[in-house]
């Protein structure tokens, strides 16, 4: 709603994150499901100097022929995914070649064994698997295949925000270091343990 005006102000975010960190660095943008599909279309040439890997979310989830005309349009790749929750989902953006990059999170789509269907499926349509969010779920998901060249990392914050609840109620997440994450082969299942201390910040509602 703020126009012409409102573009130039994501325009210069973008700018200003692209000057910062160079030309070497991967800088991705996420719109949110926040803009219209003629939005979208106006932005992605604006956007295509700045070289972004992706552009994720530009439109609402269930608009995959607006995600599929964005992605032909072939100046930014179209990432999506993290509000699909369900293989069937999956299969309609990965058949109308709707996305360059699938974002599912491994809790919303049913488990471990629906998120490595999934990732199976992107798979074999050469659409690359980059989970929403963090966390030791996905960093598994992640390891296990070749398809997934990165993960999402979310720092500690000091006021939980969503994502990062998991460095409050759980110990054995891992920290980055160098940009990177390792998992501890060593320690049984997801490598995790509930903080009961944690626990106590919060209240919690049966």
């Amino acid at each position: 709603m703020d126009g012409a005006a409102g573009m130039q102000r994501n325009l210069e975010l973008v700018r200003t994150v692209r000057e910062a960190v160079g030309p070497e660095v991967d800088v991705m943008a996420d719109a949110y499901m926040g803009w219209t599909l003629d939005y979208a279309k106006r932005m992605l040439p604006r956007l295509e100097p700045f070289q972004l890997r992706w552009l994720e979310e530009p439109v609402i989830p269930d608009d995959i022929h607006g995600y599929a005309e964005l992605k032909a349009q072939g100046r930014v790749p179209i990432a999506g995914g993290e509000h699909e929750f369900t293989v069937h989902g999956f299969r309609e953006l990965l058949e109308a070649r709707a996305v360059d990059y699938i974002q599912f999170d491994t809790n919303r789509v049913g488990g471990l064994t629906q998120a490595r269907k999934i990732a199976a499926l992107a798979e074999a349509h050469g659409v690359p698997v980059v989970p929403h969010a963090g966390q030791m779920h996905n960093y598994h998901v992640v390891m296990a295949s070749l398809n997934s060249p990165m993960a999402e990392y979310f720092p500690i914050v000091d006021v939980e925000v969503g994502n990062e609840l998991f460095w409050y109620v759980f110990e054995g997440e891992p920290r980055a270091k160098d940009g990177f994450v390792d998992l501890d082969a060593n320690v049984p299942g997801l490598g995790l343990t509930v903080n009961e201390r944690g626990l106590e910040q919060f209240d919690v509602v049966e």
